[in-house]
């Protein structure tokens, strides 16, 4: 609650930075075991997230959540592979207005049929929710296919964390570099590329 405030009241939100993203590890690391759901870490987030949303929301601001295509997160939480429509639900009832979909604990040969299943299962929900893709971020070296990213995502990660060194910044704008032809081909509204976190430290 404390960073909404920030942004609200520091004139972020004034500038432009309009969403909280909650990134991994903030699931309790077993479903429900009724219902299936997913489920906020109870320390963490002793009031849900729905309370959460509501909290962001009434500032004037949207929250983000994450999750993984996999059987679990990168950080060894639940993932959604088999479960995406329940998931697009629950995140809709919670009030989640972005949503990341990170890809381990899976191939990326599953990715050109997760990432547009889930963006299939988000929109069923009714609510808009921009759904930010890691799908080329695991394929740096295989030329992903970015018109098919654009098709299906709102936001993708292209390449590694951006870290407090030198060298970490250099391969990344490397990277850029050899790539903007790529990047910039289908970049345009509704559709951007995404560095993913400025800073890991």
């Amino acid at each position: 609650m404390d960073m909404a405030d920030r942004l609200a009241e520091d004139g972020y939100l004034t500038a432009g930075y309009k969403y909280v993203n909650i990134d991994d590890c903030w699931a309790a690391r077993e479903r429900d075991p009724n219902t299936l759901k997913l489920v906020p870490d109870p320390t963490r987030f002793p009031n849900g997230i729905k309370k959460l949303a509501d909290y962001v929301h009434s500032k004037g601001l949207k929250l983000g959540i994450y999750g993984d295509m996999g059987t679990k997160t990168c950080g060894g939480y639940p993932g959604s592979k088999f479960t995406m429509e329940l998931d697009a639900k629950t995140f809709a009832e919670w009030g989640i207005d972005s949503f990341k979909m990170d890809g381990c604990y899976s191939t990326t040969a599953d990715f050109p049929v997760a990432y547009p299943i889930m963006e299939f299962f988000l929109n069923k929900t009714g609510r808009p929710i921009l759904f930010s893709c890691s799908w080329p971020a695991y394929m740096q070296s295989t030329d992903p296919d970015y018109p098919s990213i654009a098709k299906h995502c709102n936001i993708w990660r292209n390449y590694d964390d951006i870290t407090d060194s030198w060298d970490s910044v250099k391969s990344i704008i490397k990277y850029y570099g050899d790539n903007v032809h790529n990047f910039s081909a289908v970049a345009g509204p509704g559709n951007f590329n995404d560095p993913d976190m400025v800073g890991d430290f």
